[in-house]
């Protein structure tokens, strides 16, 4: 027996069984799976019933859900049975998205005509039609705007019952498009907020990852690029250490993947850099990010200049959410998704793209008293802290 949609949630807390529809490999190590860990763990932990339902795929990673994300044993995890064309050596890379999606849809279709849940929560719009097909209602958190098919796309945005925009100029594009603007609202990534509270000291921390003691930390934590292939900004990172060579300033660059990890040293090897200058760290597990940042003296969020959506629309970085979350000065690219999180009484920003801005924002920082930023950064992380966010996500349902 499916809900009804005359449930009303008045304040975002009331009992809701809710089922979260993942479309890919789960567990994975790409940040989107930790993205959908918080969500789900945020809404188990203000009371609702959680269910994750995930595809079954070919996978490397072997351990548990639970165990991988840390997810509280009250959280379901269902996967299907549906075919799975990576397992099968015949089919050509290219079909095998299409043929388990394909499946999947079918598995997901039977599975939800004896599923009792009160709202449906996906971030893949791939899966809108089968999801709005089940009459339960459908939440999308969306994450990019589809390129191609984008009529059908907001025929099926304006069927769900609420689309959570990550940025106020991915919702303008969106209601530009013809989708319905009250069904949209924008909210950004979240934090879990007391991860970063009563950090270990920066010198604890240091003899932990064998880091210089006497000198200034520079730090980036976080993926080194996105969707497999976009740079995040490393590259202009390491010319403005360059530029801040003479100040003694340590560059600490914590995140993989490795591939781009080795060719990032050898751009450091043409700037002139050594390993005195900067060091990679790698991908370290979720658990030691927190202790990465509180090793930092500053943190960056530096970006390219690029038109690409995913800078001009789409980005909701938790490394910055993270940043202040722990309480560090920040420096970072001026694009526009990162204007719904902070603005200049809260961290310093640079132009995307020009090293000797970067730079200069960084010398900034250093030679000045940062506690009032600091302490607003705090405040502005505490409002997207997880729990609370899905409370605004789901409020008045």
């Amino acid at each position: 027996m499916k809900s009804s949609n005359h449930l009303i949630v008045n304040n975002g807390t009331d009992f809701m069984r809710i089922t979260y529809i993942v479309h890919s490999r789960f567990p994975t190590e790409k940040a989107h799976g930790l993205q959908i860990a918080a969500v789900c763990r945020a809404l188990s932990d203000i009371g609702h019933d959680i269910t994750i339902v995930a595809p079954q795929t070919k996978n490397r990673i072997h351990d548990k859900v639970h165990d991988y994300y840390g997810l509280p044993g009250s959280v379901k995890f269902v996967r299907t049975k549906n075919f799975d064309a990576l397992e099968k050596w015949w089919i050509p890379g290219p079909l095998w998205m299409i043929v388990t999606m394909f499946f999947y849809k079918r598995a997901l279709k039977k599975f939800l005509n004896n599923h009792q849940s009160d709202a449906l929560y996906t971030r893949s719009p791939l899966l809108l039609s089968v999801l709005i097909n089940s009459n339960i209602p459908v939440v999308l958190e969306l994450h990019t705007i589809p390129r191609k098919f984008k009529t059908r796309f907001v025929e099926l945005c304006n069927r769900c019952k609420r689309i959570v925009c990550l940025t106020t100029p991915m919702r303008d594009e969106l209601v530009n498009l013809g989708v319905d603007s009250t069904k949209t609202i924008v909210e950004g990534d979240g934090v879990e907020f007391e991860l970063y509270q009563d950090l270990p000291t920066c010198s604890g921390v240091r003899n932990e990852w064998r880091l210089p003691k006497d000198r200034p930390i520079v730090g980036y934590v976080g993926s080194l690029v996105t969707h497999d292939s976009i740079e995040k900004g490393v590259p202009e990172l390491l010319r403005a250490l360059k530029e801040l060579k003479e100040k003694k300033i340590f560059g600490w660059i914590v995140g993989g993947p490795n591939d781009w990890k080795e060719a990032y040293k050898e751009l450091v090897s043409e700037l002139g850099l050594t390993d005195n200058d900067v060091r990679f760290e790698g991908r370290v597990e979720q658990f030691n990010v927190s202790s990465c940042i509180a090793a930092c003296d500053i943190c960056v969020y530096p970006a390219p200049s690029s038109d690409h959506p995913y800078f001009q629309r789409d980005t909701s970085p938790l490394k910055l959410l993270e940043y202040l979350a722990a309480g560090k000065p920040v420096v970072c690219a001026d694009i526009p998704p990162v204007r719904d999180i902070v603005d200049e009484s809260i961290v310093e920003f640079c132009e995307p793209g020009n090293a000797q801005s970067l730079a200069e924002g960084i010398s900034k920082v250093l030679n000045r008293n940062n506690d009032e930023r600091v302490q607003k950064g705090k405040e502005k992380a505490l409002y997207f802290d997880w729990k609370d966010r899905m409370k605004r996500v789901l409020y008045g349902l």
